[in-house]
């Protein structure tokens, strides 16, 4: 919760009919004093308005602030803003403690999912809905380059393709099977009608384009 604590302190006989405000911004958790707030001072008797920044202790000072009511914003990176407002200034001091309450911070991500060996026995397997073909390299075709390849990736619950490792390649076609493969979309694998990550071996068959 922001609060602000205020004590009046009268100025001395013969002082200009001014007043001041000054005191400390602190995290409200914690009751540490907060360095480099910005203090800024707004009222109908201002002409524009008065700013104050915190030093080491948390401490500050606005000063020359004619009579009047005033409003504060208060503000520090990391820390909810606070904007006191009907404080009335006379011709003497006005102390206040400034409570900041610290930003709320976003809960963690959840972890991702940790991915597992595919098991015919128990898991029905993946099954592909969308996606390229491997295209053939002009490399591959000069060559005369077929045969069979065998690439391990993860199949993830939400039916793409990732972390692809080639077990067996052919020359000058890796790169091309790899980035078929994760451009693709399957139905995941599941154990008991659950979607699963699973590791998932590919075995392919290349043949040269007719």
């Amino acid at each position: 919760m922001l609060s602000i604590a205020v004590l009046v302190l009268a100025a001395p006989a013969g002082a200009q009919p001014s007043g001041i405000i000054s005191g400390l911004v602190l995290d409200a958790t914690t009751q540490a004093p907060l360095a480099g707030a910005v203090i800024t001072a707004r009222g109908p008797a201002l002409m524009g308005e008065q700013t104050a920044v915190t030093d080491d202790a948390g401490a500050f000072e606005i000063t020359m602030l004619p009579p009047g009511t005033y409003a504060l914003a208060v503000h520090h990176d990391g820390f909810l803003p606070f904007s006191p407002e009907g404080l009335v200034v006379k011709s003497r001091r006005m102390k206040v403690r400034l409570l900041l309450m610290p930003e709320p911070h976003p809960p963690p991500p959840p972890p991702a999912p940790v991915a597992v060996e595919f098991d015919e026995a128990t898991m029905r397997g993946p099954a592909m809905i969308s996606g390229p073909d491997p295209e053939y390299t002009q490399e591959a075709v000069e060559r005369g380059v077929q045969g069979r390849m065998t690439v391990r990736c993860v199949v993830a619950h939400d039916g793409s393709v990732r972390g692809c490792r080639v077990l067996k390649g052919l020359p000058f076609m890796n790169a091309s099977v790899v980035e078929a493969l994760q451009r693709r979309r399957y139905e995941p694998a599941t154990v008991q009608g659950k979607p699963v990550d699973v590791y998932y071996t590919f075995n392919l068959r290349l043949a040269l384009p007719h």
